[in-house]
């Protein structure tokens, strides 16, 4: 493993950061005058001694021997095995100092780490038969929208900011009739000249209803006066691609994924409500 994927792990950013809180701590009771010193926070409740016993075991030799061999890129030494054994120390100290001072629950970055890691670990718990063709089809045909096509306009339009100035749209119209490249012609418009796949709804969210009325029936290749919210154009359009209605074969492996994704999301959701049945919540 690298450093660099050693310093993405949640645990090694949890440490870090409450390494920092620690230092912060002893920062400011240096930097303090005088105080009566606070009562320590109340450890986590476990057993006598259980807190403070470390155990390095064979099999906690085992994943440090293979951690210092990914990080050097050959076999470790014995000595640098013990090294990684140290530094795997000193983080669980770390690790359980922190839990012990309630530092999880003071900072929201590592609350909602540690929080990501229990999602992450009912998640790998979670098995999910893999479906067979009736089991999607059916599930296919309840969501069949979100896999039907709409139709798709290319367009290019030359646009005019002034909506009263129709005496320079004739002009333009008669330039382009003429054969005049559309670049350069007209004002700057914020979405560019090019439209590209673009469905009628979302022109219509983008332009307004009058703009997008008889756009898609509009000859290819030809240029014809449109107006907007944003002020007139010459719009000709490129390419229609016609909708076409949701194709299961088509679309196997994206239902497929979609109804893996639906069941996971349900499961998990059902294994987070179990978690919190053995809680009791007070909302004041």
């Amino acid at each position: 493993m690298s450093w660099k994927t050693i310093v993405r792990e949640p645990l090694v950013h949890f440490v870090a950061i409450g390494a920092v809180l620690f230092a912060i701590e002893a920062w400011r009771s240096s930097d303090s005058p005088p105080a009566e010193p606070a009562p320590a926070p109340a450890p986590a409740a476990a057993p006598s001694g259980a807190r403070t016993k470390i155990v390095v075991d064979a099999d906690r030799r085992k994943r440090s021997a293979a951690l210092a061999e990914q990080r050097l890129g050959r076999p470790a030494t014995p000595p640098e095995v013990e090294a990684e054994i140290e530094r795997w120390i000193d983080e669980e100290v770390l690790f359980r100092e922190a839990v012990a001072r309630g530092l999880e629950r003071d900072d929201p970055v590592i609350h909602e780490r540690i929080a990501s890691r229990m999602t992450y670990v009912l998640e790998q718990s979670v098995v999910i038969p893999e479906p067979d063709d009736a089991v999607l089809k059916a599930w296919f045909e309840k969501n069949r929208d979100r896999w039907a096509v709409s139709s798709r306009i290319d367009f290019t339009h030359v646009f005019v900011a002034d909506r009263t100035a129709t005496a320079r749209l004739d002009e333009l119209a008669r330039l382009l009739a003429s054969g005049a490249p559309a670049d350069g012609l007209g004002d700057p418009f914020p979405g560019g000249r090019r439209y590209r796949g673009r469905k009628i709804a979302d022109l219509t969210v983008a332009f307004g209803d009058e703009f997008v009325t008889g756009l898609a029936a509009q000859p290819a290749g030809t240029w014809q006066r449109r107006t907007s919210r944003h002020g007139l154009h010459l719009v000709r359009v490129d390419r229609v691609e016609a909708a076409r209605d949701a194709d299961f074969a088509a679309a196997r492996l994206d239902v497929r994924k979609a109804w893996l994704d639906e069941r996971r999301a349900g499961e998990l959701a059902t294994a987070i409500r179990r978690l919190r049945a053995g809680w009791e919540v007070e909302k004041r």
